[in-house]
């Protein structure tokens, strides 16, 4: 194993926290209930999801799509969207981030290998996660960060996985993505020939359930797949 794929949302840093500060500013700018407003945010994110998983969406404006979905559910103007996200990420303390977060990266960092971020973006750029990542301390393990809206691709599509991968010269039997998600990101980074780790809160213990796959409770826990790798 020589490099290690972490996906951001959900495995270092918790999105219930970022989307209750993007809820809160979206109620305060469109002047709509609060419950209101995160209805219809959760509405926006399964309808992206559900075009990206379809292929129906588009990877050239994977961020642009995801603000527009949003903004016309709300009924207001594309500029309030990109508003609320900088006032989120301005707005999270360290609630932020996840458990095992620190662990997890520590984990990969001992075991001196590469480190990398393979995340997509929805309703805020990835420019805002990179801020998020740096000031809670989590980017000083990071050693470069890929983002659906640099790519041009998103989970699933196998290019989001092996683009990093040739950034640094590695194969895909020798890296591992680890993720919350198990079609975007267990079955993506299996598909393209990578090791993959899909974190499940609910899993009873660390476990192998396919040939290059295993679930986890949180990204704590790689470094006891790491040594059943090796």
């Amino acid at each position: 194993m020589k490099l290690v794929s972490f996906d951001v949302w959900n495995t270092l840093l918790d999105i219930n926290v970022m989307l209750e500060e993007l809820t809160k500013a979206l109620a305060e700018l469109t002047k709509k209930d609060y419950k209101e407003v995160f209805e219809k945010v959760m509405e926006a994110r399964g309808e992206i999801k559900e075009l990206r998983k379809s292929k129906r969406g588009n990877p050239e404006k994977a961020l642009e799509e995801s603000q527009e979905i949003l903004a016309k559910k709300l009924g207001c103007d594309i500029e309030i969207i990109k508003r609320v996200a900088a006032k989120a990420t301005l707005r999270v303390d360290e609630r932020i981030v996840i458990e095992g977060a620190i662990e997890g990266l520590k984990a990969a960092k001992e075991k001196d290998l590469i480190i990398i971020t393979t995340g997509n973006v929805m309703f805020w750029p990835s420019a805002y996660t990179r801020l998020i990542l740096e000031r809670f301390g989590l980017a000083d393990f990071i050693d470069r960060q890929f983002y659906s809206d640099e790519l041009k691709a998103y989970k699933p599509m196998k290019e989001v996985f092996l683009k990093p991968l040739e950034y640094f010269g590695v194969k895909p039997e020798e890296a591992l993505h680890i993720g919350d998600t198990y079609a975007e990101d267990f079955e993506g980074a299996l598909n393209a020939g990578l090791w993959a780790v899909w974190i499940n809160p609910d899993a009873e213990k660390v476990e192998r359930i396919a040939e290059r796959g295993f679930v986890v409770r949180n990204a704590g826990e790689l470094e006891e797949v790491l040594k059943l790798i090796r």
